[in-house]
């Protein structure tokens, strides 16, 4: 057993305490050259490991009581130091590498008084707060609200009079925090983020700090595109101009990271856009993503890489040039490479979000070719991302709404009641998830008045019509008040096919007319060609027979023309029963 400080102990204090001081020597001599250090640690590899995560402490009381590396600050920087360059280390442990960054500031921290060295206690909290932002073991949501704490308290110091380059670069840093942040208010975090972004470029200006400045031009750019509150079309075009202002300094040839890291940015900003033609904004968004992974290259950057890959497979998923099925084959191999890096035990989060991406995918898929089997794969995959993803969190409730569409649409094809019952619970989780006030215009939280547009339309074909129909109230007043027109004129419908069912036929006719003019006015041929469905069998029913049949050879046309055979067959059925029915009737009057 390798003897620890004060006591027998398996850690291998005394070898840890050389290589920290090989790794003083060596970044003391780089001076400032970020390369050779990380080839330093590269090659030490073998030294980096779980026993050197557990010595960290002693080595700390090791080296101060042997006198080798001078006094308790310098000791300080010193572990300071190697905590900002291992959380950069590429190569080994991921995770680890992380703690082990985590665990060095902790150290440091410790051994600094504020009252004796302020400014190295400042830094040493911030470097605090980028460990816990960044880290991989631990609660995600409980790691966020350390890395806000620290910030907050190297605010202390760090302020905009006595401090103004490290106040603007910590500011920054919390406005990271925020707009990762799990607890508290989404819209207000974002808005937290917003605001410690500009204090920030106070200082951070183009002429005084152009690298700096980019940089949190391009942090406010991402603030912008999660932004709840405010115009959501507006929000994005912000954030597209502030990612261009960023490329201003963040040209490929000075700063070639940097300038990948933007054009990543860029895309999101057009995949989501609002304004423009959305073919041109989606071709757009590839083809930053691409520019992107010219420098994010898997041996290079194999994160960024990882994170390129499965924006550019998102864009394919929802591309809407080209054969439909063929680019969501290309999404689902581009989300099988993601998988092989972004792995479970690597990047559980990560992980989650791939996995239910691809699940999404897979969910399109299945619309197209009609394979059972897709479903099955989306469910299966949905069902492994929540097992990791943090409850309540953005992701947790897309993975959560996700499957009960999954489950939903299986339903249909299995009538499988235990399906449905899964179907039920994932969507009343997902609703029970978000609060009223997240809801606002960003495309997650829509998934509080379109989960109770389905579930309201479930809960009424299953008897439980008053708890549906007000679910499906509900849903129809948020999304009159949102930028989904889609998502209302499919609430309007599923309101009307409530009605129906009620036998209500007088509100199922208004709805369904409703749902038809909003269809239309959005050009969607199957939305019309359902509601034209719907509304001609109760006009039939309320006996305007001649208006009804003239509803329903509308939808039969459009059906037709959709390829919907089994609608066709369904229609022609309902026509043919109602022609019966009126010949029944002549030959009786006769």
């Amino acid at each position: 057993m390798a003897k620890g400080f004060g006591k027998l102990s398996a850690i291998p204090t005394r070898d840890g305490a050389k290589f920290l001081l090989a790794f003083g020597k060596c970044y003391a001599e780089a001076k400032g050259d970020n390369e050779e250090v990380q080839q330093f640690l590269e090659s030490r590899l073998k030294q980096i490991n779980e026993s050197l995560l557990d010595a960290l402490p002693q080595i700390f009381d090791k080296l101060v009581t042997d006198g080798k590396a001078g006094d308790r600050e310098n000791i300080a920087a010193l572990f300071n130091a190697f905590g900002s360059r291992v959380d950069r280390l590429q190569s080994g442990s991921r995770a680890l590498n992380l703690e082990l960054s985590l665990v060095a500031h902790q150290t440091a921290s410790k051994a600094l008084k504020r009252s004796r060295f302020p400014e190295q206690w400042a830094m040493t909290q911030n470097n605090l707060g980028n460990a816990y932002g960044d880290r991989i073991r631990g609660d995600r949501a409980e790691n966020l609200e350390q890395a806000i704490a620290a910030y907050e308290l190297a605010l202390k110091v760090r302020t905009c009079d006595t401090f103004p380059e490290e106040w603007a670069t910590t500011q920054d840093n919390l406005g990271s925090a925020y707009g990762n942040r799990i607890r508290g208010d989404r819209a207000e975090n974002l808005e937290q983020a917003i605001a410690a972004y500009e204090l920030a470029l106070k200082v951070r200006t183009r002429d005084a700090l152009p690298e700096e400045w980019a940089g949190t031009q391009n942090n406010l750019g991402i603030a912008y595109g999660d932004r709840i509150r405010g115009d959501r079309t507006e929000n994005l075009e912000q954030a597209i101009a502030a990612y261009e202002l960023a490329l201003q300094t963040y040209t490929r040839d000075a700063f070639p990271e940097d300038w990948a890291m933007t054009q990543n940015n860029i895309g999101l900003g057009y995949l989501n856009r609002i304004k423009g033609d959305r073919t041109v904004n989606f071709e757009k968004a590839i083809n930053a993503f691409e520019l992107a992974l010219e420098v994010y290259t898997c041996h290079t950057f194999p994160e960024d890489w990882a994170r390129g890959k499965h924006n550019l497979a998102n864009a394919y998923r929802d591309l809407i040039r080209g054969e439909p099925t063929s680019n969501l084959q290309t999404a689902i191999k581009i989300y099988q490479q993601v998988a092989q890096l972004f792995t479970r035990k690597a990047f559980p989060y990560k992980w989650a979000e791939n996995q239910g991406h691809l699940a999404e995918a897979f969910m399109k898929q299945a619309e197209l070719r009609k394979h059972p089997e897709d479903l099955d794969t989306a469910i299966l995959l949905l069902q492994e991302a929540l097992e990791v993803s943090v409850s309540g969190s953005p992701d947790f409730i897309d993975s959560k709404y996700r499957l009960g569409t999954a489950l939903s649409r299986r339903f249909e094809k299995t009538q499988n009641p235990e399906d449905l019952k899964q179907a039920l619970d994932a969507y009343k989780t997902a609703l029970e998830a978000i609060s009223p006030e997240h809801y606002e215009r960003a495309k997650i939280w829509q998934a509080l008045p379109t989960t109770q547009s389905v579930l309201g339309s479930r809960l009424v074909r299953e008897g439980e019509w008053q708890e549906g129909l007000q679910l499906l109230l509900n849903s129809v007043r948020l999304l009159r008040e949102g930028d989904d027109p889609l998502a209302h004129a499919n609430a309007l419908y599923q309101t009307g096919r409530a009605h129906e069912t009620l036998s209500d036929w007088d509100n199922a006719r208004l709805y369904y007319r409703d749902a038809l003019r909003l269809y239309d006015h959005l050009k969607d041929e199957p939305g019309m060609a359902k509601s034209r469905h719907g509304l001609g069998s109760i006009l039939v029913s309320q006996g305007y027979v001649k208006k009804g049949m003239a509803e329903l050879e509308k939808s039969l046309d459009l059906y037709r023309h959709l390829g919907r055979s089994d609608k066709v067959t369904e229609v022609e059925s309902l026509q043919q029963a109602v022609q019966q029915v009126e010949q029944n009737i002549s030959e009786a009057m006769a």
